[in-house]
């Protein structure tokens, strides 16, 4: 199960802990971690990975936030304007499958207590039935704060926004009690993604067409994923229960058997469990006060008061009677020219690197606790009006001056003057931890001069490769495709809860769909961000001048028979798709009696008979048909009509792209009932209509002997592909111009390169990435494996 954690928010109703640059989500309420912290630790009992939908603003905070969680499978969507909780929720649940169940949840709730368990799994229930399942609270007292549910038993019958009750008519209002059906919307949603996707289609068009739009025009290359002010602006603003839920008539209630509160104030945060303990504070003769101090080094004393609270920070205080604690907003809004710095800034500020806590500053000085984390490196940079003095509390820090880079151990001390570059890099495993003294005319950032060159690209200025290992394991990106089986999972033990799996993208950098490293140092992270950190050199030199990785490989599964499709080239795809076209090879691993591959045309035809074949539903008379067997070899050039047919499993190297243009589907449906998108027009503006002709240069044997015997499969200009079968050990010799992808068809036993001491064991479906360079890779074991260079 997927988890949407809604991260949103303006920073404005607990302040001073909370500012409009560090809202309340982020701050730090329970044995060190923040509610968005605490709500991710609640939820990884159910879910494999977590997508946080949170401002623009807020990038480094949460992806400093989630370093806590090492190997923790995350991405951050960063929405350029908040449009409200319907476009985050549609947002977060398109990067789930169709078929995966998907958790919603807010930061900024605080919940307590064992029943949170065993509602989200009554949840999961409905959700597997088809339905939206929406948790209730029962509801302590009348509340503005809060959204209603009404109900009929399970059945939801309304949703109601927050009401303005006013407390000296409320004998005249409803009395939105618990037994006449009422229950606190919790906002926390369980559902199938294509359930919740399709009811969108069906009932918020808008909202459905602004955000798949928005989706295909954003690439999820890395982690986080921003989606601009622009590409935002058509969609409509509101919440999830306005613009879709009202609608929706499949919607089951959970009652929720839990504490739980969504903060509204300080107030609020002071009196709900056991999240706030304050230090240094003395309360004598008070009466309903709560104090919370955030600042260990100052007293708060508080005498003879009643019905108030206190927030205490190093360099704010608020004091408020409780029922008044949420005109925080308009005070601030009124008096923000004044005091912007106090509301909208925060000592702690999270970069891309690390941390920086400013703990003295004054008029030509500023003192700063720099927290560079592992793996991480601050952009080399300059400043022009101060000097800077480091000085190494914890770790051992990597420091660049000048032209000279040197370790530096706890205690030790370096100066930087005027003018000069230098930068802090962690190439450890834990922590570095400095103070800083800059002392100058201007201590602002203003004053910071990045510095790049060809040995310090920006798009990798910040990462440290810690693990030179030239080999990475990876685990693939699962595809839950209609016509799929159940091979993947049976053959292979590979892991996925889809009821089925159509494909495994086992070597992928494309957005819709990328491997992850399986284990090691950067165990979770995504195939492109490894990439990142490895630099473009691990690819080798024939990569150098492309602006993404070349290929993809995946297994196919095809239970049934795929659609009639085709693939563009370069040219065409790159001018309407922003894509590059598709060429591809299929190597049948497995094939049930008389199945079949479908390969070009059987004869010459023209583009009006295809299109009249189509409309007839007489296509496939026009195909050439391929029985097939284990081992077959097929080459599937760009422009050419093709098919995999029911009972084939193969494995697929192709270029990095997914440009499909379907052209025929036997009428099929989607399980919601929605015909499957056809792409005619661009399918006949590319189809080769000419007889297929096999590719004679397939399938040359290039070596055999008694450890090993190796197979020339296919040979083009985007790559080449091998197949090995290891008796005993086989030797593959790598270069400077490409990196290696091995890929195991069956078989066990290690694998390791003659350059790096480190061994690795392998089994079948198992998938490796082998940098570019001049070393061997050294296979043990008895296996039959695939490997692709480009």
């Amino acid at each position: 199960m997927k988890c949407v954690i809604l991260a949103g928010g303006s920073g404005d109703s607990l302040w001073p802990l909370s500012r409009r640059q560090f809202p309340k989500q982020f701050m730090k309420i329970k044995e060190g971690r923040s509610i968005l912290q605490e709500t991710v630790v609640r939820n990884m009992p159910f879910c494999e990975e977590f997508i946080i939908v949170t401002n623009e603003s807020y990038k480094n905070i949460v992806n400093g936030q989630m370093k806590a969680f090492q190997s923790l499978k995350y991405r951050v969507i960063l929405e350029g304007t908040p449009k409200g909780t319907g476009a985050a929720v549609l947002l977060g649940t398109m990067f789930a499958n169709p078929s995966e169940l998907v958790l919603v949840v807010n930061s900024d709730n605080l919940i307590e207590g064992d029943g949170y368990k065993d509602s989200i799994i009554e949840a999961k229930e409905y959700a597997k039935e088809g339905y939206l399942a929406v948790l209730g609270i029962k509801p302590e007292s009348q509340s503005s704060t809060y959204g209603y549910i009404l109900r009929d038993k399970e059945n939801v019958k309304k949703f109601i926004a927050r009401i303005d009750f006013d407390e000296d008519e409320t004998e005249g209002l409803l009395g939105y009690d618990y037994g006449e059906g009422y229950l606190w919307n919790s906002g926390i949603l369980v559902f199938r993604a294509g359930d919740m996707i399709n009811a969108a289609r069906r009932l918020a068009s808008e909202l459905y067409t602004t955000c798949k739009t928005a989706k295909r025009k954003v690439p999820a290359i890395r982690r986080s994923v921003r989606f601009s002010e622009t590409v935002m602006q058509a969609m409509p603003h509101g919440s999830i229960e306005t613009l879709l839920l009202e609608k929706c008539d499949s919607i089951k209630v959970v009652e929720a058997h839990f504490e739980w509160m969504d903060v509204g104030n300080a107030s609020d945060l002071a009196e709900f469990g056991n999240n706030i303990k304050s230090e240094c504070v003395i309360k004598n003769d008070c009466d309903n006060v709560n104090i919370i101090n955030n600042a260990p080094k100052r007293l708060v004393v508080a005498n003879d008061l009643r019905d108030l609270v206190v927030v205490n920070t190093d360099d704010a205080t608020y004091i408020s009677s409780k029922k008044s604690a949420d005109n925080i907003k308009q005070i601030m809004k009124d008096n923000m020219d004044t005091y912007e710095a106090f509301f909208d800034y925060n000592r702690t500020t999270y970069k891309e690197w690390g941390i920086q806590e400013i703990l003295n500053y004054s008029q030509g000085y500023k003192v700063r606790k720099l927290t560079v984390f592992p793996g991480m490196s601050m952009s080399l940079h300059r400043h022009e009006k101060r000097t800077e003095h480091w000085s190494i509390v914890e770790g051992i820090a990597t420091i660049t001056l000048g032209n000279e880079t040197a370790d530096y151990n706890k205690y030790e001390s370096v100066f930087i003057p005027v003018g000069t570059k230098h930068r802090i890099a962690n190439k450890t495993d834990k922590n570095v931890v400095v103070i800083e003294v800059g002392i100058g005319d201007n201590i602002s950032d203003t004053d910071l001069v990045k510095i790049y060159n060809k040995d310090n690209p920006q798009a990798s200025a910040n990462y440290v490769r810690l693990d030179k290992s030239p080999i990475a394991k990876l685990e693939p990106a699962f595809k839950d495709n209609l016509w799929g089986g159940t091979k993947i999972r049976d053959v292979y033990g590979k892991k996925c809860d889809y009821d089925v799996i159509g494909e495994s993208w086992e070597l992928s950098a494309h957005p819709d769909g990328q491997s992850r490293i399986a284990e090691g140092r950067y165990k979770g992270m995504l195939f492109n961000e490894y990439l990142n950190i490895i630099g473009k050199e691990a690819l080798g030199w024939k990569c150098q001048a492309q602006d993404r990785f070349p290929i993809l490989i995946k297994f196919i599964d095809a239970k049934q028979a795929l659609s009639i499709q085709i693939h563009p080239d370069d040219e065409y795809a790159l001018e309407n798709e922003n894509e590059y076209g598709k060429n591809e090879m299929w190597y049948v691993v497995d094939s049930e009696p008389g199945s079949y591959l479908y390969c070009g045309l059987s004869r010459d035809a023209s583009k009006e008979e295809i299109l009249e074949r189509i409309n007839n539903n007489t296509i496939t008379d026009i195909l050439n048909k391929i029985e097939v067997k284990a081992g077959d070899v097929v080459m599937v050039k760009a422009g050419t009509i093709h098919a995999i047919g029911a009972g084939v499993f193969i494995c697929e190297i192709q270029q990095n792209s997914n440009c499909t243009y379907r052209m025929y589907d036997y009428d099929r449906r989607d399980k919601f009932g929605n015909p499957r998108e056809l792409h005619v027009k661009k399918a006949l503006d590319v189809v080769d209509n000419h007889k297929y002709i096999k590719d004679n240069k397939t399938e040359v044997v290039i070596a055999r002997n008694e450890h090993f015997t190796e197979e020339r499969l296919v040979q083009c200009k985007y790559f080449e592909v091998y197949k090995y079968d290891v008796n005993d050990e086989a030797k593959i010799t790598v270069d400077e111009a490409s990196f290696v992808s091995v890929l195991f068809i069956n078989g066990s036993g290690t694998i390791e390169t003659d350059d790096y001491e480190k061994t690795m064991e392998f089994k079948a479906g198992d998938s490796f990435f082998v940098s570019a360079g001049l070393r061997s890779i050294i296979v043990k074991g008895q296996a039959t494996m695939v490997v692709t260079r480009v």
